[in-house]
C-alpha cells in the first residue's frame, strides 16, 4: 500500500533521512520541523500515518494524537522520542498511539512498524479517527 506519509521532527538530518528512506519504500512522504508546521501540512493533504517525535520545539508529539482525534482523522501515528519513559508510553498508547519508537530508529524497525501500521489500517483494526 502506498501511504501519505508525515513525519514530524526538529532535527532536521532525522527528517531527511526518513524522508528518503520512506519514499524508497513507495510511500508519498511529506515532513515538518515543528507542531505549527505539521498542522499546516496537515490542513493542505490527508495522511494515513503520521510519525511525530515526542519533544518538538513548539509542542509535543502527544499534541499531534490530540489533533487527529479532534478532527477525528482516520490517520495512524507513530510516537517516536529519544528520551524514553514509562510515563510517556502510557499516555502516547492511551492517546490511541499504534507504535511507540526509540532513537535512534534503525530503518529495519521503522519499516516495520509502518507497513504494521498500514497493515492494520487496510484491515480496520488498531486506532484512526473515523468521522
Amino acid at each position: 500500500m502506498k501511504a501519505n506519509i508525515l513525519v514530524i521532527d526538529d532535527e532536521e538530518s532525522l527528517t531527511f533521512s526518513f524522508h528518503r528512506f520512506l519514499e524508497e519504500a513507495g510511500h508519498n512522504v511529506i515532513t515538518a520541523e515543528s507542531y505549527l508546521e505539521a498542522l499546516s501540512r496537515m490542513d493542505e493533504m490527508k495522511f494515513d500515518l503520521i510519525i511525530a517525535d515526542i519533544v518538538l520545539d513548539d509542542g509535543w508529539g502527544t499534541d499531534i494524537l490530540q489533533e487527529v482525534m479532534r478532527r477525528k482523522l482516520n490517520t495512524r501515528v507513530i510516537i517516536m522520542t529519544a528520551y524514553p519513559s514509562a510515563e510517556t508510553v502510557k499516555t502516547s498508547f492511551r492517546m490511541k498511539a499504534i507504535d511507540y519508537l526509540i532513537k535512534p530508529v534503525m530503518q529495519k524497525g521503522l519499516l516495520y512498524s509502518v507497513n504494521k501500521a498500514l497493515q492494520q489500517m487496510e484491515r480496520g483494526e488498531g486506532e484512526g479517527f473515523d468521522p
